[in-house]
């Protein structure tokens, strides 16, 4: 027998894994029991698990909740061959007061604790870190179970991961908290999407709060539907058009779907690194969003479901895949105590803009793409780059995505062997029949040299004097960066002479550019 020992306080998610994982053991003949803080929920998610689920007192500490536990354990007739414990309040305390018992122990955790037992499952992605955490928290006989490929899911997600692209997406944006959540954080961006005639979806959890009034919307809007507390997503968030909701278990079952999705986070271990969730195809992540105003998350939301289509695009080539299948590879290891774990394997986005020129072997100017969303924005927002700007304040996440699928520049990246560089810009605007262009350029890491930023720029150019050769370009640099104003001298910018239509257009253009602080220059064909 393999007994569970689940915490539900800190999400019915906890439960919810627990239980597949159960289900694929049972589906090999092999019995399970459940020690469940509180069985009253999770009984109405049980099926079809068939095993007992057996209430656990409330403690105030993991000591008594071990004591108890083990007692009950002796209790039971039977030889127990694993005991699976998966709780945040749940230590190497508890640990070791049920390893007493001699028997094998997997804990189940995100949060890169010190484990006393026989195994660590952990199916966060955090790229090359992935395969070294814990070898310093557990023995090192331990196994360690480390990644997505063990993500455990319900079973439909198998399906859905190798179905996903034959199912038709419908045009709704479905929210969804988890299992808890309190629904008042969302009320007025629903609010407001509703008077938009958008077609939503809300998935309530069984402990949701603050429901009332979105049930009463929902009443006056047919627009507005309500699922309560279903069984499984993975049909939901294959159809739906664009996801926005709470980043917990559903990261992974929306990989496996390849659902277009707008997260954000309620808890500790919902924060991920940004490059991470890149890894599993998902760009749109702002952990405090539901804090920010209501007129900027709507705009947000209805900016990615317009380009949900892109958004799933960036989907379908994740260097991390997720296929449903964690729960056969945990329940396998259980059984056959398998010591040849499986490693992550990292592959190759195929999204990456298309490249403009080769400049050297190592070198190349390529287009940017949806895939470079963040590390634009990390790029533009580094310390060393905004001091030289018009615009000196850090950009928001939110502003930059509402801005991102609706600006009119052409931008590109330099890099050097695959790695990001410079990113550059040009945008072209018509002034009395003339053609006149301006730009801008910043590093995006600390490896960039002059020699680097003198190519890029005669890279431009030159690729905007072939499109086009009237053209003049216009500018503004800061007085105190040297270097840029050496750059663009030999390039051949000139000072603007105050009061002439370049120098006013200039001022137009760059708002915010004081003429104290900045030189206004320009470059004129010959």
């Amino acid at each position: 027998m393999i007994v569970f020992r689940v915490d539900t306080r800190c999400g019915l998610g906890h439960f919810m894994r627990m239980k597949w994982l159960a289900c694929e053991l049972e589906k090999q003949n092999q019995k399970t029991l459940f020690l469940v803080d509180d069985c009253e929920i999770p009984r109405a998610f049980a099926r079809p698990l068939q095993a007992e689920l057996v209430t656990v007192p409330r403690f105030s500490d993991s000591e008594q909740d071990a004591t108890w536990c083990k007692k009950y354990l002796l209790s039971l007739e039977g030889a127990i061959t694993w005991v699976v414990v998966d709780g945040y309040e749940l230590d190497s305390l508890w640990e070791s007061i049920v390893l007493e018992l001699d028997i094998k122990l997997l804990s189940v955790d995100d949060l890169e604790r010190k484990h006393l037992g026989d195994g660590v499952l952990d199916m966060k992605w955090l790229g090359a870190e992935t395969e070294s955490r814990y070898l310093h928290l557990i023995d090192t006989k331990a196994h360690r179970l480390l990644g997505p490929q063990y993500a455990i899911l319900a079973p439909e997600y198998v399906s859905a991961a190798q179905q996903q692209n034959t199912l038709k997406r419908e045009n709704n944006i479905t929210f969804a908290l988890g299992g808890g959540g309190n629904w008042h954080l969302l009320e007025a961006v629903i609010k407001q999407l509703c008077a938009q005639a958008l077609q939503i979806q809300l998935v309530f959890g069984p402990k949701a709060t603050g429901t009332e009034n979105l049930l009463l919307l929902s009443e006056q809007n047919e627009n507005l539907k309500i699922l309560n507390a279903p069984s499984s997503l993975a049909k939901c968030y294959g159809q739906t058009g664009l996801f926005v909701g709470a980043l917990g278990t559903s990261l992974y079952e929306l990989a496996a779907t390849k659902t277009p999705s707008l997260t954000f986070s309620l808890a500790q271990n919902q924060e991920n690194r940004t490059e991470d969730l890149e890894a599993l195809g998902h760009y749109f992540h702002i952990s405090d969003l539901l804090s920010l105003p209501v007129e900027k998350v709507v705009r947000l939301i209805m900016t990615l479901y317009k380009h949900r289509a892109e958004i799933e695009a960036l989907r379908q080539s994740p260097k991390v895949q997720v296929d449903g299948r964690g729960a056969k590879r945990v329940a396998d290891y259980l059984l056959n105590n398998k010591s040849d774990l499986l490693v992550n394997e990292l592959g190759t986005s195929s999204v990456l803009g298309e490249v403009v020129t080769e400049i050297s072997s190592s070198i190349s100017v390529r287009q940017i793409c949806n895939e470079d969303v963040n590390s634009y924005l990390n790029a533009r927002n580094r310390d060393e780059n905004m001091w030289r700007m018009t615009v000196t304040d850090k950009i928001s996440k939110v502003d930059h995505y509402n801005w991102w699928f609706n600006n009119a520049r052409q931008s590109y990246v330099l890099e050097q062997n695959g790695k990001a560089l410079i990113y550059v810009w040009h945008q072209v605007c018509e002034h009395e029949g003339q053609d006149y262009l301006y730009g801008g350029w910043f590093a995006a890491c600390d490896d960039v040299n002059f020699a680097h930023a003198q190519i890029v720029l005669d890279w431009q150019l030159n690729y905007c004097a072939k499109l086009h050769p009237d053209g003049i370009w216009l500018a503004v640099i800061n007085k105190d960066n040297r270097f840029v104003n050496l750059l663009n001298q030999k390039e051949g910018f000139t000072g603007l002479i105050e009061g002439s239509k370049e120098y006013a257009l200039t001022q137009q253009i760059f708002a915010q550019a004081d003429a104290s602080a900045f030189n206004f220059v320009g470059k004129f064909p010959n």
